[in-house]
Parts: C-alpha cells; structure tokens; sequence
C-alpha cells in the first residue's frame, strides 16, 4: 500500500562517488530551449527543489556538492521526472521528452549494478503480465477451465517467491551502499527481511553514509524491530480521537484484556476489505476480554471519521493524522497496512502482522479452547 514503492517501477539510474569533487550534472534535450529544468530531493520522504537550470541550445548543466548519494527527481518544467542518484561525479542525462522516465543516465560503475538489479526487475514485471493476461483471457472466457486457473495462481505464487528472493540476494550481495538502503526502503524489503539480515545490513554502513535519510530508516526499523518483538511489553504512544480528545494504547492494553492494535486507513482498499471480517470478530470476543485500539495513517480527519461511521468500528481510534509520517507507525515499525499487533492481558506483544484468516485462528485458540 505504500506509495513509495511505486518509484521502483520506473527507470532510474545511480551514479558513482568521487569524494573531495562536487557533483555535474549535464543534460541533452531537443526542443525545450528557454523551459526550466528542476532537482529535486526527496527530504523526509517529500520532494523539496535544490536547484534549477534554463535549458540553452538544447543543453543545460546543474552543479552541486552532495555529501553521500541522493535520491533525486528532475523535472522539465512539469514534465518528468527522470528520477537518479545524485553523487559528487560527472552525470549525463540524455532527455527523452516523449519518454521522459526512461531517459538515459550514465557517469558511474555503480550503475551499471543497479540497472542489472532494475533489468532484472523487468525480467519478472514480464512474466508476471503474461500470467495476468493468460488469467484475464480464462476468466472471461465461456470455457471453465478450474485447472488452469489454479496453475496460473501457483505460478504467479512461485513468481512473487523467487522475486523476493532475488531481492533479498541482491541486498546481500551489495552491502553498505545507499542504493541498497534505498531499494530496501522503497520496496518495503523490510518486511522480507529476517531481524538478524536487517541487522546486518544496518551495520555495514559508515560513518558517512550513516547520515542518509535512507540508512536511518533501516536503522530505525532496527531498533523498531527489537522494541516490538515478541514477548517484549507494548511500547506506549498518545494520539487523539475524532473528537480530538487524548488517549493513550496504555488506557487498554496491560488491564486484563486480550488488545489488538489495528493499523489501518481510509484509503487503504485491504483494510476497508478486512474491516467487516474485523467487527465479526470484535463482536464476538469483545465480551469475552478483547479490545481493539484502531490506529489511523490517514491524512484528512473527513475521511477517516466517514470510514469509521461506514464500516461500523465501534471500537476506540486514534490518529496524529500525519499519514505514512504517522508516529504510532514509526514506533512499531509499520511499513504496509493493514498490520495489527495482539497484546495479552499483562500487555506483552504475543504476535504481529496477522491478517484475517490467521487472526481469526489466534482468537479462536485464545476464547474458545
């Protein structure tokens, strides 16, 4: 759900680092002469523009200084981005305008290993649309065809496995660089690490590249995972309700009940899916000693009230309103929803990211044997 992820699904290039130099940036576009061309750079995950440049005789050159590799957008005027790693090397940008995603980067060795990492990407993207497309064809064909429906579902199964796990080898493979901070990050490759990989790709960065937005992220999920492991007493958070009164996780959780925390959103389509399954299950064991303390990453109050009110929860809410920024998500290292986190009685964390079938087991195995 996340939408950063969806930068992995364009062209992108990374380019290499020469320290004590700054960064060139020179750039070959035909028929823009007089427009702008703008960088930007994602800082807290929001593009902010760093620095501009008028096109000229189909040319156009930005200079800068970049202490470690920065993710970057370029726009011409509004049209782009062409989106790049901005390092302290000589950078050429061959401009496309009528394909601006795909034009071309070159300056760094190093992006010749993340091309191969986003061909490779293509390789599966491909596959993956021939699945679809033979699914689409049996699904509207007048042919029932239950066998080959099935084979198509186990082949995208085997197709998304062998996707993560060349994710996860790649990662492997390239320790200590930003460009793998950031393909972990955008791609949400947190949730396909294990604690002890993650952890060892967050101490094989240095002093330097430990300042990136990218690498404190994943140190963050580091310390996020250790906090909210199993077994470990619930990390304790103040937020407000649509009413804008306080509440705390604690006026719940650690008071005799079973507690589920359940990260969600209105614009979350999987969560909206699961809320009915979540108000059967609620109204089930809510006598029997469960709650629900729902968390909010929306954005606008309007529409997390009307999804309240439309999907029945009755239970309580909570939200800073701040989205994927949201500090309740930070705390317990939320990177997709919906993610719930189930509490026992004394408040101790005894399971994480259940959706509904295996959640509706746990409660079953909790209330009912």
């Amino acid at each position: 759900m996340k939408q950063f992820i969806l930068i992995l699904n364009m062209a992108f290039a990374v380019c290499s680092c020469a320290d004590g130099q700054g960064y060139v940036i020179t750039g070959d576009i035909s028929g823009a002469d007089g427009k702008t061309v703008s960088l930007r750079q994602y800082r807290d995950l929001q593009p902010a523009e760093i620095s501009t440049a008028t096109v000229q005789s189909g040319k156009f050159t930005i200079k800068g200084t970049a202490p470690f590799p920065e993710f970057c957008m370029l726009y011409v005027d509004d049209q782009g981005p062409v989106q790049f790693f901005v390092e302290n090397s000589n950078i050429h940008i061959s401009i496309d305008m009528q394909n601006i995603a795909q034009s071309k980067v070159t300056g760094s060795k190093e992006n010749e290993v993340f091309m191969e990492f986003m061909n490779e990407l293509e390789k599966f993207a491909q596959q993956q649309k021939k699945l679809n497309d033979s699914y689409v064809a049996l699904s509207t064909s007048s042919i029932a065809a239950p066998d080959a429906v099935a084979n198509i579902r186990a082949q995208a199964a085997n197709l998304e496995a062998e996707r993560s796990a060349y994710m996860v080898n790649f990662i492997q493979k390239h320790p200590g660089k930003i460009t793998t901070a950031f393909i972990i990050v955008s791609a949400s490759l947190t949730q396909a690490l294990s604690g002890a990989q993650l952890e060892q790709v967050a101490n094989g960065f240095d002093a330097k590249t430990d300042q990136s937005q990218w690498v404190k992220m994943i140190k963050e999920q580091v310390s996020s995972s250790k906090r909210t492991a199993i077994g470990q007493p619930f990390p304790d958070i103040t937020l407000k309700t649509p009413d804008d009164k306080p509440i705390s996780i604690s006026d719940y959780a650690g008071k005799g009940k079973y507690v589920l925390l359940d990260f969600w959103a209105a614009w979350c389509g999987p969560c909206r899916q699961a809320n009915p399954h979540v108000v059967g299950l609620y109204n089930r064991y809510k006598d029997k000693g469960f709650e629900i303390v729902g968390i909010s990453l929306d954005q606008s109050k309007d529409a997390w009230v009307k999804a309240i009110a439309d999907d029945k929860l009755t239970w309580p809410q909570m939200s800073d309103l701040n989205y994927w920024q949201s500090a309740a998500a930070k705390l317990y290292s939320v990177s997709s929803i919906p993610h719930t986190v189930l509490l026992d009685k004394e408040g101790k964390i005894i399971a994480k990211g259940l959706h509904v079938g295996a959640l509706t087991e746990k409660l079953a195995e909790i209330f009912d044997n």
